[in-house]
């Protein structure tokens, strides 16, 4: 059975390391560090765009079409300060630099306690020597770490996703509570499962919203 698995991971690591393209670790909050750089040179130049505008007189300004008191909505609309685009790159920052090498980490000490915990015999079995086995996880780690939990994909795209799947499990739960046990009857749920039904379908929308934003296979 180990050997199955283990095989397993041989024959899908190189197409997953092949696939990932992910940030993670440092360089994940390298890549905020830009998002944030650029956020703020953005910034900058609309107050530079509002101040040029703020100079010319009212004639100059009448002459562009532009008055004076839309004069911060028009910079805006030049240079939107891309505080959603931000959040996302946030909301990036919290899976790939924070969540995704704890969990990564975590599958490979389980790996490489499977691994350990077989005899000397099981071990040659597989082609591998104890002294191996350290390197052997190293380059299973593509294979090891394969997909995230679908509450921590949804994270990736909106680090508040959790909360709002736990906030529309508890509106579910209370709607749920007012039905009289007759009307919950007809609908095939027991007062006892509404807390867990309503954890269900948040899950399920968690993963929904994960599976929608995967990129598509060419």
């Amino acid at each position: 059975m180990n050997r199955i698995v283990i095989n397993q991971n041989v024959a899908s690591s190189q197409a997953l390391s092949a696939s990932a393209t992910k940030e993670i670790g440092l360089a994940a909050f390298a890549r905020f560090g830009r998002a944030i750089s650029s956020a703020v040179r953005r910034t900058y130049a609309r107050i530079q765009l509002e101040n040029e505008l703020y100079a010319l007189d009212d004639r100059s300004l009448n002459d562009i079409g532009v008055g004076r008191g839309s004069i911060p909505a028009l910079a805006r609309e030049a240079l939107p300060a891309g505080d959603e685009s931000l959040f996302a790159e946030f909301s990036r920052l919290v899976v790939n630099g924070v969540l995704r090498p704890a969990i990564d980490w975590n599958r490979r000490r389980k790996a490489r306690a499977t691994l350990e915990a077989l005899d000397d015999r099981l071990l040659a079995d597989i082609g591998l020597a104890r002294f191996e086995i350290e390197a052997h996880v190293a380059r299973l780690s593509g294979a090891i770490n394969g997909a995230l939990p679908a509450t921590v994909q949804a994270m990736e795209e909106d680090v508040t996703a959790p909360l709002k799947a736990w906030s529309a499990a508890r509106a579910t739960a209370k709607e749920l509570s007012r039905l009289t046990d007759r009307q919950l009857m007809d609908i095939g749920v027991i007062r006892g499962d509404i807390d867990e039904l309503a954890g269900n379908l948040a899950e399920r929308g968690l993963a929904a919203n994960s599976n929608a934003l995967a990129p598509k296979a060419a």
